[in-house]
């Protein structure tokens, strides 16, 4: 779906996207009443939302663990080049993988932070291969595998 060119979001808005990124499964009946709206005039607020990007998508979270995912790998990137066309390999094969679940470019003594879901060190192995060790660009890269997640929310809270 394309993204509108949307109004600034209002107090109810970010009331609603709030609820919504907790349990975006509430009825639009359920909505509307911890918003103290009208069912239509809720739904006519969420349907803007979803127009204009506010909402870019509603998922299921899945545990990876329970799809035979249990090992979290965190990759931090360093590149040789950073332009664009120098990424864009890179950045294609990252898209392919399924288990890839996050990729950032950020700022600071990496390129990038690669989050991936794999089912054993066997998975993960293959995937550095095919992801870091044949691409000439990247100069090195490092894996931290989670031992123990404390927090992981979806959605900022406050």
């Amino acid at each position: 779906m394309t993204a509108l060119p949307s109004p600034a979001l209002d107090a109810l808005d970010h009331r609603i996207l709030a609820i919504l990124q907790r349990d975006a499964d509430l009825s639009n009946q359920a909505l509307a009443d911890r918003v103290g709206l009208s069912p239509s005039a809720c739904l006519r607020r969420v349907v803007r939302l979803k127009q204009s990007g506010a909402i870019r998508g509603i998922v299921a979270v899945v545990d990876p663990a329970r799809m035979a995912r249990g090992l979290t790998a965190i990759v931090t990137v360093e590149f040789a080049h950073h332009g664009a066309s120098f990424r864009q390999g890179f950045t294609r094969r990252v898209r392919e993988e399924a288990a890839v679940s996050q990729c950032y470019m950020v700022t600071g003594q990496v390129s990038c932070v690669v989050i991936a879901h794999l089912r054993d060190m066997d998975e993960y192995l293959a995937l550095a291969e095919r992801l870091f060790e044949r691409d000439s660009n990247v100069q090195a890269f490092y894996t931290h595998i989670v031992m123990q997640t404390i927090k992981h929310e979806l959605a900022p809270t406050g």
